[in-house]
């Protein structure tokens, strides 16, 4: 039966109970330094128990005792429970006579405990845990001497000492234990690594500490790199070409108290050369003094054959891109940042390549719709592709480029997809199509021209044939005057076609309508300067002539053997004003007689050169006939 005095809240008290665990203290075996103490204890007080008590919450147990057999009791059975709540030395003279302990179970029964005096154990964070006590089996009226109970407290704190430094070396032990669990995993992960090693230079005494396979990179026995070896020992292994410029950065940083981040060869015993990373950082002591200088090295020989390889790579598509005819531009998915543009593009575009960030920056391109809409960001293939729109995309647009000028480009796109078909970037040539979109612009006139030209030729061709047979005596000189009339069209046609204008030379229509009725060659005397006029003067000009030469043939110069005939032509005045003249002029025939009618022919001469005049004489020495004209209506088609 517990006393209504007992203070059962403070021997439950869950951090008083927590500190007294965190100890782990209840039911370890018995240690020198505690038996030590309740000995002294015992002696000092002169009393035949002696007690290190430990109130947990269901009992009260003895980490070391003295003339007590039992190693612990029950809360009923403690009087060192009434001792945590005593700020200093509990001493209770006669047991059987306090309210607390006259029914304790020690007092009443064995062992028949009188006299008690304790004071309070405390644990190094302040939490009492019980009690150093003193028992003895007779009352003490007077209690313990003022030597005795001085003596029984400089215990006490004795007990919290050792308890302290039992909490250092347990504290030191778990650090211990973490620092090797932490030792080795990290020598599991340098050797899960392979490529990997350690290093850690004592720089007062110059001696480097390091791990197997730093030792081996380097070409040091490794149980030497575990002892510690010289620094001078390590650089022989860096390449000589290296070693001096390692050097100077070691120097730097071990002044600085910086970090170390560089890429060296390391040349070993066979001749081969490796590449390495190493990465470290130097430690200054409290006077700014040098101290240390850990740090890591890994392996990068093959990351650095990739690199090379990449970078030969590169160089190969680089010289590709530039020699192609046309404008390359590469770009990354989904973000469409551009990669790479060759020269080619620099010189369609008018400006060097443009990095943009993102498809959302291409707006930085300028460029047209043929209606004039300017194009957006996103219609530019390349922005589609990287986008996931489609795999293949192109446009024709019209390019602003810097210097003014707007030039026609083709651009034509497709994706580049990994392994599993999905798009990784994008690839874009771009060419110059602005002669072919003049090319398709000079067809498109020339296929107008042709058109109307057709439709001119049509009606002219329904005018004369209508013309001649509706004055032609019979089928047979219908059919003769048509013939050679269309053949005279059929040259004039020959000439402009000839030409690379749209024009014919005046020569070459007058050769070729009077070739037809020169039978000698020597008929007609041409002459006149370099001129060159327009499709509907030539047509005019060559059927004007025909019909002058046929009149010529029935009844002018060329209807004897002795005639001739002079052309001759001239431009007369310049610029707005500048006049055509024609003259044909017959010679050697039989006397000219004026026609009593006029045919089909004499009204297409009379009809004259694109609205010029037309005078017609006959002469009774031959027939002369005078077109003019104003000389730019000649060189209008109409």
């Amino acid at each position: 039966m517990i006393s209504d005095l007992f203070p059962s809240a403070l021997v439950r008290d869950a951090a008083r109970l927590g500190s007294l665990a965190g100890l782990n203290l209840l039911d370890t075996p018995p240690e020198t330094e505690f038996e030590d103490i309740v000995h002294l204890a015992s002696t000092v007080c002169e009393t035949p128990v002696a007690l290190v008590s430990l109130v947990a919450g269901d009992r009260q147990w003895f980490k070391a005792r003295v003339g007590f057999p039992p190693c612990e009791t029950a809360l009923n059975a403690s009087v060192c429970a009434y001792t945590l709540a005593e700020p200093d030395l509990l001493t209770i003279p006669d047991l059987t006579a306090d309210p607390r302990t006259r029914d304790n179970p020690l007092v009443t029964g064995e062992p028949f405990i009188r006299f008690y005096a304790g004071t309070p154990l405390r644990a190094p964070d302040g939490q009492v845990l019980g009690s150093l006590c003193v028992i003895d089996h007779m009352p003490r009226p007077k209690g313990l001497s003022s030597r005795q109970a001085d003596g029984l407290r400089r215990l006490a704190r004795q007990v919290t000492t050792v308890l302290r430094e039992r909490q250092l070396n347990v504290e030191m032990r778990a650090a211990r234990d973490a620092l090797r669990v932490s030792e080795e995993r990290l020598a599991l992960a340098f050797a899960a690594a392979g490529s990997l090693g350690w290093w850690d230079w004592d720089i007062p005494a110059d001696c480097v500490y390091a791990g197997e396979r730093f030792a081996d990179m380097y070409g040091i026995d490794p149980a030497l790199a575990a002892q510690g070896a010289p620094l001078t020992a390590f650089v022989e292994g860096i390449h000589p070409d290296d070693r001096s410029w390692v050097g100077e950065r070691i120097q730097q940083v071990v002044a600085t108290a910086g970090e170390f981040s560089e890429e060296y060869r390391l040349r070993h015993a066979d001749g081969s050369v490796t590449w390495v990373l190493a990465r470290g950082r130097c430690f200054h002591d409290g006077d700014d003094k040098p101290l240390r200088f850990p740090g890591v090295v890994v392996d990068i020989t093959a990351r650095k054959a990739a690199d090379a390889a990449r970078f030969a790579g590169e160089a190969r598509l680089k010289s590709i891109m530039e020699t192609v005819p046309v404008g390359i531009l590469l770009a990354e998915a989904p973000s469409g940042r551009i990669l790479m543009g060759n020269r080619r593009l620099a010189e369609i575009l008018g400006h060097t390549t443009l990095y943009a960030s993102s498809s959302n920056a291409y707006g930085e391109f300028v460029a047209y719709h043929d209606d004039g809409r300017l194009v957006e960001a996103q219609e530019y293939p390349l922005a589609q592709i990287c986008g996931g729109q489609c795999k293949r995309a192109a446009i024709e647009v019209l390019y602003q480029r810097p210097d003014g000028e707007r030039r026609w480009i083709a651009i034509s796109g497709e994706a580049i997809e990994d392994e599993q078909g999905g798009t990784v970037g994008a690839v874009v040539a771009v060419s110059d199509i602005g002669d072919r979109k003049a090319a398709e612009a000079q067809q498109d006139i020339l296929n107008r021209e042709l058109s109307h030209r057709l439709k001119n030729t049509l009606t002219l061709v329904q005018s004369i044939a209508s013309q001649t047979l509706r004055n032609a005596p019979g089928l047979d000189a219908a059919r003769d005057a048509l013939a050679a009339r269309l053949i005279v069209l059929g040259k004039a046609h020959d000439i402009l076609l000839a030409g690379q204008t749209d024009s014919a030379s005046v020569d070459r229509v007058v050769q070729e309508a009077l070739s037809l009725h020169d039978d000698t060659g020597r008929r007609f005397r041409v002459c006149g300067p370099s001129l060159f006029v327009g499709p509907s003067a030539a047509l005019s000009l060559g059927l004007m002539l025909h019909e002058l030469a046929t009149n010529a043939v029935k009844y002018g110069a060329l209807s004897v053997p002795t005639g001739c005939v002079t052309v001759d032509w001239t431009v007369d005045g310049t610029g707005a004003a500048a006049e055509f003249r024609l003259d044909w002029r017959e010679q050697g025939g039989p006397p000219v007689t004026p026609p009593t009618r006029r045919g089909f022919g004499s009204r297409l001469i009379q009809r004259g050169l694109a609205g010029g005049d037309v005078a017609l004489h006959y002469a009774v020495e031959g027939v002369q006939c005078t077109l003019s004209a104003p000389l730019a209506g000649l060189r209008v088609d109409v």
